[in-house]
């Protein structure tokens, strides 16, 4: 359990690195492409984080829950870093989560997030490179402005705050778009 919670919490910073990146790169297509560094980095080491790892059978609940609260202690510990480092992107980070004051809008963003999300980090075929899942389901999922809920914790300590019911509606938003499409793509 200790290299879990290592891992979930160095998922949670990998993540923040991408909200770095893209609110350094101004946000858009590039930003959203940068972003994706964070993810693949997660895949590509095995860092465990919650809204890759939410539908997978072999994680008990308990586990998740610790794995989601690790992945926002790291990705808050960065974000607050770059918001003491990087006072330049906070106003960026501040327009990022004032988008998320309407629950239902939290919500449905949340649930297309977990979509991306599941199929970013669900891996293909036997024989076929992650890398452009990866890519695709993070630029589908920051242009699209969804709600994936450690990234929101990264850009809510940056930018200083968000509402306090946020991030828990985006984690269970999260986990639903995930359970959703997995069914809906099931055999």
């Amino acid at each position: 359990m200790k290299a879990s919670i290592r891992r979930s919490a160095a998922a949670g910073v990998l993540i923040c690195m991408g909200c770095i990146v893209n609110l350094k790169a101004g946000g858009g297509l590039a930003g959203a492409v940068l972003f994706s560094a964070g993810l693949w980095f997660v895949v590509n080491f095995d860092a465990e984080l919650f809204t890759g790892r939410v539908t997978r059978n072999d994680y008990p609940w308990l586990q998740k829950a610790i794995m989601l609260g690790m992945n926002l202690v790291g990705a808050g510990v960065c974000g607050l870093l770059a918001y003491c480092f990087l006072p330049e992107i906070r106003e960026s980070a501040a327009a990022v989560t004032a988008s998320y004051s309407d629950p239902l809008r939290v919500t449905w963003q949340a649930v297309m997030c977990g979509v991306c999300m599941y199929l970013a980090t669900t891996p293909p075929k036997e024989g076929v490179s992650r890398f452009p899942f990866v890519v695709y389901g993070v630029v589908l999922f920051i242009l699209s402005g969804y709600g994936h809920s450690i990234a929101l914790g990264g850009y809510a300590a940056i930018a200083g705050g968000i509402a306090w019911w946020v991030i828990p509606l985006a984690a269970v938003g999260n986990g639903l778009g995930s359970y959703g499409i997995k069914w809906l793509l099931e055999r």
